[in-house]
């Protein structure tokens, strides 16, 4: 008997769904890969230098996903509204404020890269190129952005992988036969980038966007870019500061196992992120909260949760397990210490992926009161690690703290929204 997913998979959340996943679980298992790798061909020290510029790329990569959030959300509008001639004109007025961030943001690292280097205790090299791995890391939003709004979950799912297999390629050749460094590593991760561009660039030219009278209202997305900006800064505070917090605060051989639990932490429990990815496109409304919007919400996170669920269960259960297969047995030195900051992270980061998902359902329909309260949520786990850094297991005790107010925060306002609806 055939399955019918139209009748019993409204608006093909789980069928998108989960092709965005499978996907993500590829991307994820080259990332494990890499880690495994790199856990071992690099020195402590150098693995930590690695990890701490990755969270820095990611702390403020991580808002972008505002503009990704804002193109998808526009141009899912204009579908819907037969404005299509709209969108090529929005694409490209966004791309050249993003040549012109490129500029900036290397010019910037290239005049400060001794002050930014004595910071973090790395070389003025790996701070250049950290910001051009950065900067060309931004593009990428843009053009998700537009294949998420466009609904081409194909492309979406497929085309970010390649950054995922050719930084695997590149970045065990590159340490295993040219430098076993952070520079080298983080050379890999810039090659992947690039990739993903490449594909995406296709993609678009593809998509054959109509040319027609569409005009760029860049007032209305500016005031939506803003506030997602916002919102989305709060996220990556608690999503991607633990590494670079450990950074600061402990010495070389600490940080450097806090990056590998926090890593297995980040990858197994954001595994289903993607189901808001696929959700976004599908809820987008100008404010209301429809009986069909609500029904997908509550599949999202049933499918999330279940997901969550069981790669918790094993990390709780077993943590040595995803250690060994990232990076080899641990020593017995390290076993119990080890296996505390991989539980702690685990269950840290659990509440915020189910924030996230909740994030944007709200950013999606353009309600954003309660998901400024990401903000002081991240600040006060900066603020309370500054005050509490006696042992790393602080940094996630008070990051699960956070995280668990984010999410509840987050529910009472699409709760208070079902209400009012």
């Amino acid at each position: 008997m055939k399955w019918n997913w139209a009748k019993h998979d409204e608006g093909g959340l789980v069928r998108h769904g989960l092709l965005l996943v499978v996907a993500t679980f590829l991307g994820a298992l080259c990332n494990a890969v890499l880690h495994m790798a790199l856990g071992r061909l690099l020195p402590n020290a150098e693995y930590g230098a690695f990890i701490a510029m990755l969270g820095l790329i990611m702390v403020v990569a991580t808002p972008m996903l505002a503009l990704q959030n804002t193109l998808a959300h526009f141009v899912s509008h204009f579908v819907q509204e037969n404005r299509a001639s709209e969108i090529r004109p929005l694409f490209f007025h966004w791309a050249k404020i993003f040549t012109a961030l490129t500029v900036v943001l290397i010019t910037a690292a290239w005049l400060g890269r001794g002050k930014l280097a004595a910071v973090w205790q790395v070389s003025p090299g790996l701070i250049v190129l950290t910001f051009a791995v950065l900067a060309a890391s931004l593009w990428m939003y843009l053009f998700l952005g537009l294949l998420q709004g466009r609904q081409w979950f194909v492309w979406l799912a497929w085309a970010p992988q390649a950054w995922g297999v050719v930084r695997l390629v590149l970045g065990v050749i590159f340490a295993y036969w040219i430098s076993a460094t952070a520079f080298a590593a983080l050379a890999a991760q810039g090659f992947g980038v690039l990739s993903v561009l490449a594909l995406c660039l296709l993609a678009t030219l593809l998509m054959r966007l109509p040319r027609g009278a569409g005009h760029v209202r860049p007032a209305e997305t500016y005031r939506y870019l803003g506030s997602a900006v916002v919102c989305l800064a709060g996220y990556a505070m608690l999503m991607n500061l633990d590494t670079t917090l450990a950074k600061l605060y402990f010495d070389e051989e600490v940080a450097g196992l806090f990056a590998k639990a926090a890593t297995i932490a980040r990858t197994a429990v954001f595994l289903p992120v993607p189901v808001a990815a696929a959700l976004f496109p599908k809820v987008t409304s100008t404010g209301e909260l429809t009986d069909v919007s609500w029904r997908l919400l509550l599949r999202g996170l049933a499918f999330s949760g279940l997901l969550i669920a069981a790669v918790v269960g094993v990390c709780l259960l077993w943590p040595a397990l995803p250690w060994t297969i990232l990076y080899g047995r641990w020593t017995a030195e390290d076993a119990a210490f080890a296996a505390q900051l991989t539980r702690g992270m685990v269950l840290a980061m659990c509440p915020l992926a189910l924030a996230y998902l909740m994030l944007n359902f709200e950013m999606a329909q353009r309600r954003f009161r309660w998901c400024y309260a990401l903000v002081p949520c991240g600040l006060f786990y900066v603020g309370g690690v500054a005050l509490f850094h006696q042992h790393p297991l602080q940094i996630a005790l008070l990051l699960g703290a956070m995280n668990l107010l984010a999410a509840v925060l987050l529910t009472t306002g699409i709760w208070t929204q079902r209400r009012r609806g």
